[in-house]
């Protein structure tokens, strides 16, 4: 898959978090977590930044607006960890190309 591609499904206002997930997962790769649970780790920060920016962000009144406000977490959470992935497997391929 395309990563400009990605970028234009994103929520500009949400761009921010895709660096945020390197790092933190720069800092969890550092730390005593088993690499196998980053990606779960990441994908639930993911999906916490853009509830909360959500929740700030709509006015949430009945059980409509609920599941329409977790159908946007779960799919503008995915594509931001998708992106943040797909990068860092992209600066690794490109890092080990130039040794």
């Amino acid at each position: 898959m395309n990563a400009e591609l990605i970028w234009e499904y994103i929520d500009p206002q949400l761009v921010i978090v895709v660096p945020m997930l390197w790092g933190i997962g720069m800092a969890v790769k550092k730390s005593s977590i088993e690499n196998r649970f980053i990606p779960i780790l990441l994908m639930l920060c993911a999906w916490i930044v853009v509830t909360l920016h959500l929740m700030s962000t709509r006015l949430v009144l009945d059980s409509r607006s609920v599941f329409a406000m977790l159908f946007a977490v779960a799919t503008q959470g995915s594509v931001v960890w998708l992106t943040a992935w797909m990068g860092y497997e992209k600066l690794l391929k490109d890092r080990e190309e130039n040794r």
